[in-house]
């Protein structure tokens, strides 16, 4: 008896770990409202992060960086290793959301940088995970779209160096998630200095316009927030 309540003792402070309070280092709240949280991850070169939970909403994740690959184990019945492959600058993946209790560990010699954006006014629902690469060149402007569900549509701004891009306002409010050095002027907000994995969330119908630097264009992704659908009432 006193073996088994001692294993269990030793279990339980793996249950229920908060990445953001245990591992601060690795995991930062940047945004959060009703709609959205928006988690900034950083993996150090062959770093290692200890068990944690993360949440089971739907989530998208976006790539500020080139990395290699991120070994994942998953603590679950029976557990699992799931292996990330590298990624690139501005790639994307979308998952539908599960229960998520794993360690972490980075098998390259550079960081593993992205976000997390989670949608937290949606069930969970099933659905396929979805993941869309880079573009491998910025030289055309334009904007794509490049990924849409009921939850949210994903849009690739790209605008040339020097050059100003407005955004036609949507219907739904949007976080704008920066992939480039950027200025973006919005109303009623000021004109904002974006960095590499900076986040601004734009209110629905609000007009936006973006502007690269002098040397580079402008690299953006729009992600609209769609409202949760009601059920119609039965009769």
């Amino acid at each position: 008896m006193l073996l088994v309540c001692g294993a269990a003792l030793l279990f339980l402070p793996a249950r229920g770990q908060d990445p953001l309070r245990r591992y601060p280092q690795n995991y930062k709240l940047i945004f959060d409202n009703a709609q959205v949280a928006v988690i900034r991850v950083h993996y150090g070169p062959h770093e290692t992060v200890g068990v944690h939970d993360h949440s089971n909403l739907p989530t998208l994740f976006v790539y500020l960086n080139t990395s290699g690959a991120v070994r994942f184990h998953i603590e679950d019945i029976p557990p699992s290793v799931f292996v990330r492959q590298a990624t690139r600058l501005g790639s994307f993946r979308y998952s539908p959301g599960r229960r998520e209790r794993h360690t972490v560990e980075n098998l390259s010699d550079a960081s593993s940088d992205f976000l997390r954006i989670e949608l937290k006014q949606f069930p969970l629902q099933g659905g396929k995970t979805f993941r869309h690469d880079a573009p491998t060149s910025l030289a055309a402007s334009g904007v794509t779209t490049e990924f849409s569900n009921g939850q949210l549509e994903v849009e690739r701004v790209v605008c040339s160096a020097g050059a100003t891009c407005t955004l036609a306002p949507a219907a739904e409010p949007s976080v704008l998630v920066a992939l480039s050095s950027v200025t973006v002027n919005g109303s009623p907000e000021p004109a904002a200095e974006m960095r590499i994995g900076d986040v601004r969330w734009i209110p629905a119908r609000d007009a936006l316009s973006v502007v690269g630097s002098s040397t580079g264009p402008a690299h953006v992704l729009r992600i609209r927030v769609k409202a949760p659908r009601t059920a119609a009432p039965s009769s």
